[in-house]
């Protein structure tokens, strides 16, 4: 705080003060202020409204970081952005307030965009007036509020005087709010604005220059340098005018005005002439007045021309561009920098994301720099004369881009084109003044708007530069090549056959060439080949259904192939589909250069065949080649990796005509969604390394942005039309095809799937931009997993549909197809649903009498484990057997009905299922991948640290390292065992899947088992205590009862998961502590007459007993229930440990008898820290018996001794408080509990009841899965 205020309200108060002793000094004579003290004031309100802002924006970053209930931040969030989002506007960033305004008020606030927003709302400090240290970083010092940066570099430029250069440069603000201003008609404001300033004012100048305006720049007397050639010419050329010098003044003011060519002119002509008469007349003339100036002061003043060099690069590039190399990637310049961005993106020329003018004049101004700074200046002169030829050439593009037919045509554009004509007719005339004149002439504002002006205009343009460019003088003062690739104005061709002394070949347009076929070159060069395509241009794909940011024509191409084939087969030419299907035809692989140089396409098969590389840690596919393996880990008699193309291929062999659905629907399918993930993998490496990638546009195959583009490309492909199931032929027609039969589609509108999905694609694009290529954030990449994990669920409901659909309509080959499609998305779901759809519907041939509403049943009860719902899918026209819904009575886990809202609950007790997951990308490791596994180990690993949340909260690792779990009484204990390491679980699976510490020499299955069982047992134990406790301590602060009762059922997901299904009790499909006690209860002799476990039955009712509790406010009681449940929980956690000694002994004694080293090892450390606080003695015992020797205990006697893990824990639990002894039961006869039996060596391994129960319930003794 600064003198009892904080910061802010300091300076604000600091400033009203100042102002109110400025107006209270006014003479009252005069009353009125003099010009010094309305400077003042003008400066002082402006500092003011600054650091109102940053109020605004310390509010909004604090309410996105609070703890408040979800709803109500979001509600307040959307409030606050209301706010301040608009500044952004003032900034010149429509484009990133609209994206920000959809997502964060349209869409609603999500915790995932938090990392994106703060990073963009500190972007717009420096143009707010405002500093890192005035708004300064919040107390969550997290990955979600990023370090912010006093960067002040200009486009990549970093100026030597950065502060005084960011004056300057932030002129072009007044540009934005020039154009803002006369969009809505408030041109008096406008005018005051281009007259008197608003944004840069020079701190170091008060009393010379004070604010600065664009007027300033428009008069030679402002730094009163005009000995450079490029001023003479124009004021050659315009001294004859009624203008004369002041042109770019007096046709600024006609615009703002409405007067001479402005007469008649609408608001927004109007507003567009003077941000091209900006951009093009006063950044240029003002920027190379600097350079000039800077460059006559080289030898004399280091200081100076560095200063005044800088200034250049300030007025030439503006602050709107931003920080970052190649500028804005939304095109919002104001300057001139911008005009080679804009033309550029209109003719398909840029390099990169920036015009290749652009480029040629930043790596003269970095040179330029750096010769000052050497004293070079002769080099500097160079420097110069090389920026003013390359900065001639946007002027020339910008004259043939308001000329072309598709910008002429519209009549907004009429004043903009004259004013970039005037800004470029003083070149052209001292080229060509005939040329000069036509093209004045074809411009001029009183000659448009009659019919085939547009076309006229063209015309004329064209042919008088064409003659300007065959002019040998041209080349000297502009580069042909930097204004435009079109053959008709640069094709300045000459063919030389090798024969030097043959007169006749004298040039293309010569009559008296000789016919040979030569060689083109061009100055005596060989001319490269033509470019096939640009790779970094962007394109609309299918009429602009998703404009992509890079060229992807290529990949959109291969829906020509699936057209051909289906003719193909429709013909019964099957040879031929397969020929195509193999070999493809339309799309053609291009080098990095845009060349197809090497004649290679891509063939669907190949995106089959080549998966086994390009897809070995794509999560998705490997759920596909686990979900469809057998016993042998193949499908259909080859290796699961090749599933598709084994699938297809059956299909062209058999001669089925619908093979070239299954490829769209299987192959194409799998590839959008490779693409995907490829897309996070590169948005997750990303950094802004040079050469790599400009703000998301790639400068080489396989960055984020690129990627993206290429899914949208396969899920689209060529000839689509928007809502058209008819036209186009990959996944998008095919969901248009089965969207009719689903949904009431308007004519002429879309699949609702179809608009998420495209939707999806465009947020994806969005925020790769934003982001400058995941390179703002350490969490960018989780905002692109968490759009891409919405997406490939969405993905699955045209899929999911199409079976529906052929099920009802008895087609078993399309229902065969869409269920090799489709259902292995669900192999980590319910293993008993799953396995029975498979069996039914991919294994066997389809038996179409089978009970279809059972089978829709069962399909339908999966959708909530991707996250899909029955209102989504929805069900056929009149078809009640498709039609389910998710109501009251299904908000149930194994029998426990749980109050809180159902996705909250579904999200916790999924945990489940990204723990199978985790074991299915492992196992695929050790038997797809068996050369690579540690990919398949980094696949698991990425999921249990991010999750299948955008935020990343609720993962798995999240939950292990919980910083509330301070809440639980035991967690003290935890800590203190693993040596004050409060995320000790995560400690200990983020080493085993990275092969470190203990788990160095440890096998890559024993990695995987303890990962596996300390997932299941370890941290949901605590986590479920941590909720639990929660509800106690939100009870007792008098907190919102109904959180409580959601940290209650959040727990009980936990206990019990989604794997157990609804019905009470549950199935033999769970994995966590629930199942646990299921399995040890036929171990232990504990489970009743139904072959539920007893201690399950007891933790339920205790949990119903808590929720009663909590709804009747009674904390007292609620706080014993927690008790109890505490100590009922580690009844199945010892008796695992129970258990797994004893096998890990019989194992020793007989090796062909299943050991349990690694599921022991994680077990023991479970309940070891519990035991270690009560009897130290016999933690140690434990210890030294089921930890210790671990991962080497095979061939350790002592680490067999399953006696003495016996004996200490039935002394153990005999000293902890409230853990029942009976609860336990008995293992091989030999109790827990004060006078049972006191050794087990001489009882049967296995009781009779344990077989009769296992063969009962059809129940692995204590598998993994």
């Amino acid at each position: 705080k600064v003198g009892g205020m904080t910061f802010l309200n300091r300076e604000i108060v600091d400033r009203l003060n100042r102002a109110r002793n400025i107006i209270s000094k006014t003479s009252p004579i005069r009353n009125m202020c003099n010009k010094d003290e309305v400077h003042d004031l003008r400066l002082i309100v402006k500092e003011t409204v600054s650091y109102m802002t940053a109020v605004l924006i310390q509010s909004f970053i604090d309410l996105m970081l609070g703890d408040e209930p979800e709803k109500e931040k979001q509600e307040m969030v959307e409030l606050m952005a209301f706010a301040t989002l608009p500044r952004l506007e003032t900034c010149g960033h429509e484009a990133v307030y609209k994206i920000f305004y959809d997502d964060l008020i349209s869409g609603g606030f999500s915790t995932d965009m938090i990392g994106d927003t703060v990073t963009t709302l500190q972007s717009h400090y420096n143009c707010l007036g405002l500093t890192c240290d005035d708004v300064g970083r919040h107390i969550k010092d997290a990955a979600d509020h990023p370090e912010c940066s006093a960067n002040l570099d200009i486009a990549g430029y970093t100026p030597v005087n950065a502060t005084k250069t960011n004056w300057i440069a932030k002129l072009d603000l007044d540009a934005v709010a020039i154009h803002q201003l006369m969009s809505i008609e408030n041109y008096k404001l406008a005018k005051r604005i281009y007259l008197e300033g608003h944004n840069y004012y020079d701190y170091d100048s008060k009393k010379d220059y004070n604010f600065v305006s664009l007027y300033n720049m428009t008069q030679s007397h402002t730094i009163e340098f005009t000995d450079f050639p490029v001023y003479q010419l124009y004021a050659s050329y315009y001294g004859a005018t009624e203008w004369g010098t002041d042109y770019a003044n007096q046709l600024i003011l006609g615009a703002l005005d409405g007067t001479g060519p402005f007469v008649q002119k609408t608001a927004a002509q109007r507003a567009l002439a003077v941000k091209t008469a900006i951009s093009s007349m006063v950044s240029y003339m003002s920027a190379l007045e600097a350079l000039y100036f800077a460059n006559s002061k080289c030898s004399e003043s280091t200081k100076t021309a560095q200063i005044a060099f800088d200034g250049a690069v300030a007025l030439l590039v503006g602050s709107v561009e931003g920080r970052g190399r190649g500028g804005s990637n939304y095109q919002e310049g104001q300057m001139f920098y911008s005009i080679g961005k804009r033309n550029c993106e209109h003719f398909h020329n840029c390099q990169g994301a920036d015009a290749q003018a652009n480029t040629e004049i930043f790596r003269a101004l970095k040179e330029g720099q750096l010769w000052i700074q050497d004293q070079r200046c002769s080099e500097l002169d160079k420097a110069v004369e090389s920026i003013n030829r390359n900065l001639k050439a946007p002027l020339m593009e910008s004259l043939l881009y308001f000329s072309d037919d598709e910008i002429a045509r519209y009549s907004d554009d009429d004043a903009a084109g004259y004013i970039a004509t005037m800004a470029a007719l003083p070149i052209i005339d001292d080229i060509d003044s005939i040329s000069a004149s036509s093209i004045k002439s074809a411009m001029d504002l009183t000659s448009s708007g009659t019919s085939g002006a547009g076309a006229n205009k063209s015309d004329a343009v064209h042919a008088a530069l064409s003659a300007v460019f065959l002019n040998q003088a041209t080349d000297a003062i502009v580069d042909c090549d930097l204004v435009t690739n079109m053959d008709d104005i640069c094709n300045q061709y000459y063919y030389d056959d090798g024969d030097d002394e043959d007169p006749n070949d004298v040039g293309i347009n010569d009559p008296g060439d000789d016919g040979d076929v030569d060689t083109p070159v061009v100055g005596g060069q060989d001319i490269l080949p033509e470019k096939v395509i640009k790779p970094e241009a962007p394109m609309p794909i299918s009429n602009g259904l998703y404009v992509a940011t890079n060229y992807v024509g290529d990949r959109s191409a291969i829906a020509h192939d699936v057209e051909q084939i289906q003719s193909f087969l429709n013909e019964g030419n099957f040879d031929g589909a397969m020929n195509l299907y193999k070999n493809g035809l339309n799309s053609k692989i291009y080098d990095e250069n845009g060349l197809w140089e090497d004649k290679l396409v891509r063939s669907i098969k190949r995106f089959s065949t080549e998966s086994r590389t390009t897809m070995e840690s794509d999560p998705t596919y490997n759920l596909f080649i686990y979900g469809l393996s057998d016993e042998n880990h193949e499908f259909m008699g080859r290796s699961a990796t090749l599933y598709a193309d084994t699938f297809i291929e059956n299909l062209l062999y058999l001669k089925v005509p619908e093979a070239s659905i299954a490829m769209v629907g299987i192959t194409i399918w799998m590839q959008v969604a490779n693409s995907l993930h490829s897309a996070y993998l590169s948005c997750k490496k990303s950094d802004l390394t040079e050469g790599r990638v400009i703000d998301g546009r790639d400068l080489q195959d396989g960055g984020p942005a690129l990627l993206l583009d290429e899914a949208a490309a396969y899920w689209i492909g060529d000839n689509q039309d928007t809502g058209s199931s008819s036209e186009g032929h990959l996944l998008y027609a095919l969901t248009e095809t089965i969207g009719e039969r689903f949904e009431k589609i308007p004519s002429g509108s879309e699949s609702i799937i179809n608009t998420k999905i495209i939707d999806l694609f465009n947020k994806a694009k969005n925020h790769i931009a934003i982001s400058r290529g995941c390179s703002t954030s350490e969490a960018s990449h989780l905002r692109l997993k968490g759009v891409i994990d919405e997406l490939i669920p969405l993905m699955a409901v045209p899929l999911i549909r199409s079976l529906l659909y052929y099920l009802s309509e008895d087609n078993a080959t399309m229902v065969k197809v869409y269920a090799v499609a489709v259902l292995p998305l669900f192999s980590a779901c319910s293993p008993a649903t799953y396995y029975e759809l498979k069996d039914e519907l991919i294994d066997h041939d389809v038996d179409l009498l089978m009970q279809k509403d059972y089978i829709y049943s069962k399909i339908q009860s999966l959708y909530s484990c991707l996250g899909l719902s029955c209102d989504l899918v929805g069900s056929m026209h009149d078809d009640d057997f498709s039609r389910c819904d998710e109501d009251s009575d299904l908000q149930s886990l194994a029998g426990y009905k749980y109050a809180t809202e159902q996705e909250i609950v579904n999200r916790a007790s999924h945990i489940d299922v990204e723990m199978r997951k985790i074991e299915i990308f492992i196992d695929n490791g050790i038997y797809h991948f068996s050369q690579n596994e540690d990919s398949l180990f980094g696949t698991a690993f990425d999921l249990y640290k991010h999750g299948q949340q955008p935020d990343g909260k609720g993962s798995l690792s999240s939950i292990a390292r919980d910083t509330n779990r301070d809440v639980v009484p035991a967690f003290a204990a935890f800590r203190n065992y693993f040596g004050n390491d409060a995320y000790y679980a995560d400690t200990m699976i983020s080493n085993a899947f990275q092969k470190t510490g203990v788990f160095g020499k440890a096998s890559i299955d024993q990695r995987k088992r303890f990962i596996v069982f300390a997932l299941k047992y370890m941290v949901t134990h605590m986590a479920i205590l941590e909720k639990i406790y929660d509800a106690v301590l939100i009870c007792k602060k008098g907190g919102n009862l109904a959180e409580g009762t959601k940290s209650f059922d959040i727990a009980a997901g936990y206990f019990v998961g989604s794997l157990e299904g609804k019905d009470d009790g549950g199935s033999f499909d769970g994995s966590l502590i629930h199942m646990l006690a299921k399995r040890m209860c036929v171990q232990f002799g504990t489970c009743t007459s139904s072959n539920q476990a007893r201690i399950n039955e007891r933790i339920i009712s205790l949990f119903y007993a808590g929720q009663g509790e909590l709804e009747a406010g009674a904390c007292e009681p609620l706080g014993r229930t927690v008790k109890e449940i505490e100590n009922a929980l580690i009844v199945p956690l010892i008796q695992g440990v129970l258990f797994s000694a004893r096998q890990n002994e019989l194992h020793f004694k007989t090796p062909s008898v299943q050991e349990f080293y690694p599921e022991g090892y994680a077990l023991a450390l479970s309940v070891i820290p519990i035991i270690n606080a009560k009897d130290p003695s016999s933690a140690a015992n434990i210890k030294n018996v089921m930890v210790a020797s671990f991962p080497d205990q095979s061939t350790d006697k002592g680490s067999n001794d399953s006696d003495k893990v016996h004996r200490v824990i039935k002394s153990a639990v005999s000293k902890m408080d409230g853990v029942d002894c009976s609860q336990i039961g008995s293992l091989g006869g030999y109790g827990f509990c004060e006078g049972d039996g006191s050794s087990m060596r001489n009882h049967a391994s296995n009781s009779a009841i344990s077989f009769v129960t296992l063969a009962i319930t059809g129940m692995s003794l204590f598998t993994l899965l």
